[in-house]
């Protein structure tokens, strides 16, 4: 809706209802804790910072600060959007600013105005906020704004204090959530990805994640994809009779679907701070939210036991 209350556009489905499972909104933190209990605890080593990795055709040696080299038959290399081992792999240099920062934060916090299970979108000139509940009592909020890259040379309190005071005039609960937010656990940061590759593997390394399609955060897409990334790595090793068969099956699986989420992630960020969708025409908005919808399906409906999960987004579209 527009500043006014005026109604743009509305939908009554629900995720579950189009596509067969529930949005989820959760704390990283959180969603970590989980994934590590589900892991035996001799598995996880803390403390350890990757300088560099070997490999010879019996295996992978990785080296880590302290002295400390751990060898293996095949490394991972999900070490996110600045991995180390894209950059010793691949060498490409430094991500893509995309033109807009962000700070997030947590906070406990509740509000009678505020739903359970609640996420709000709200966009002003240059910015756009989400708003949303993730549980146990505590909201999340992420403001993102058009501006040239800058360092931080503020101090987390400033950080802080500058924020609340942008945003004195704005709603209610989400003034009251960002002062509620410990000023040290606001993450500032720039919005960046990386141009897609064409291989994100030699010889018994290859990418994950973040290290090997960084995109933007627009359509949410980050997480997601990393699962997808994990399931369909873990099965081409389980069903292939060597490594390198195994990851050139990942490879043809996971590069042109990702190619896509990176490529609409990035489109997706620059529409974010159109701010006169009101006055466009109508016909014009149509298209795009049908094409919108059209490009939501084909991310959505992924079955990981099915083979029409494989099929290209334009191949889909035509049928």
């Amino acid at each position: 809706s527009k500043h006014t209350g005026e109604t743009i556009t509305q939908s009554t489905a629900t995720h579950q209802e189009k596509y067969g499972h529930p949005t989820l909104l959760f704390w990283w933190w959180r969603l970590q804790q989980v994934l590590a209990c589900a892991l035996p605890p001799e598995v996880i080593h803390l403390g350890y910072r990757s300088i560099g990795f070997e490999q010879d055709e019996n295996g992978v040696t990785a080296y880590f600060d302290g002295d400390k080299s751990v060898r293996a038959d095949l490394l991972i290399g999900a070490d996110g959007i600045n991995s180390l081992v894209r950059k010793t792999l691949i060498g490409d240099g430094e991500p893509r600013y995309l033109g807009s920062m962000s700070w997030r934060g947590v906070s406990e916090y509740n509000h009678e105005l505020l739903n359970p299970n609640e996420l709000i979108f709200m966009k002003g000139e240059q910015k756009v906020i989400y708003f949303f509940d993730v549980g146990g009592g505590y909201r999340c909020w992420t403001l993102r704004a058009l501006m040239p890259k800058s360092p931080v040379h503020e101090s987390a309190a400033e950080i802080k204090s500058r924020i609340v005071d942008q945003f004195s005039g704005w709603w209610e609960p989400l003034r009251g959530s960002m002062e509620a937010t410990d000023p040290e656990q606001i993450v500032f940061s720039p919005i960046c990805d990386r141009l897609p590759l064409k291989s994100w593997s030699q010889g018994r390394v290859t990418l994950l994640g973040d290290a090997a399609h960084p995109m933007a955060p627009s359509l949410a897409l980050g997480a997601n994809s990393t699962f997808e990334d994990a399931y369909e790595l873990a099965q081409c090793l389980s069903q292939s009779s060597s490594i390198a068969e195994a990851l050139t099956t990942y490879e043809n699986r996971r590069i042109p679907r990702t190619q896509v989420f990176q490529a609409q992630s990035a489109l997706a960020e620059q529409r974010f701070y159109v701010t006169d969708i009101g006055t466009q025409d109508p016909a014009k908005v149509a298209r795009e939210r049908v094409a919108v919808e059209e490009f939501h399906s084909w991310v959505y409906v992924y079955d990981p036991n099915s083979e029409s999960r494989l099929k290209p987004w334009r191949e889909i579209s035509a049928t």
